[in-house]
């Protein structure tokens, strides 16, 4: 058994920051209760919303996002959605979670995906992980996660995980919420001493314009050296269309 890594989070660091992106019939809600082991969210709300709870000594803020790409959502809600995330996300992020219900087959996630990299920088591919949902399933068939995810009819479930570093983690109705909680913060403390802190929030300008897209970089330790906040431009273009839909920019 291997062993996970033990992070030593400073007193900067000391709040858990939790970002919950999926469908709306993924289970991201009910994911954001489970975690905070109370009712917190409602299904299908229109507006970015946010809880926190102190879990095994630890503080855990979890932000609940409505699904970036669900086309119910008018021009008003966009924007103050993109406020919203502006705040809730300004204090830093240790975690993105993108919620895949195994009940359903995959839709639109691996653009949620492409679109998390155009809103954000494309450093936050080192904080996703799949959170999967109604794992229960998985007893009737008498599998587990990785036998599931392994099996051939499953290749788009392996392509998002692959696409996220190998990295998920399983909700199980049916076993107790408290120990998989606990195992999800240990898997995402891991990550977090894998890329070396948290994810903060910059604003960068376009054109002067007060729109301006959300860019996240790599919250640098002491004895770190580098700049951070360096993403790619590719998917450019892709990211521009994407991203004008929700800021609505000046030309």
């Amino acid at each position: 058994m291997v062993e996970r890594p033990t992070v030593i989070i400073s007193s900067d660091d000391a709040v858990i920051r939790i970002l919950l992106l999926g469908r709306n019939t993924s289970g991201k809600s009910s994911s954001g209760n489970t975690i905070l082991g109370e009712e917190r969210f409602k299904r299908h709300k229109s507006e970015v919303c946010e809880g926190q709870a102190q879990i095994c000594g630890k503080q855990v803020a979890v932000i609940d996002c409505p699904d970036l790409l669900d086309p119910a959502l008018n021009e008003e809600q966009l924007e103050k959605m993109k406020e919203q995330l502006v705040s809730g996300c300004s204090a830093g992020l240790s975690a993105v979670l993108l919620t895949v219900s195994l009940e359903d087959p995959v839709g639109n996630e691996e653009e949620i995906l492409d679109y998390m990299k155009c809103l954000f920088g494309a450093e936050v591919q080192k904080y996703i992980m799949i959170l999967f949902t109604r794992g229960d399933d998985l007893q009737d068939l008498d599998q587990t996660i990785d036998e599931h995810l392994e099996h051939k009819d499953h290749e788009d479930l392996q392509r998002l995980v692959t696409e996220c570093g190998g990295k998920f983690h399983c909700f199980n109705k049916m076993k107790k919420a408290k120990g998989q909680v606990e195992d999800l913060l240990q898997k995402i403390e891991g990550m977090m001493t894998e890329n070396g802190g948290k994810f903060m929030m910059e604003q960068m300008k376009r054109n002067n314009s007060k729109d301006a897209p959300l860019h996240f970089f790599r919250e640098e330790r002491p004895d770190q050296t580098g700049s951070a906040g360096k993403s790619a431009d590719e998917n450019s273009m892709v990211c521009r269309n994407m991203f004008e839909s929700l800021t609505q920019c000046d030309s």
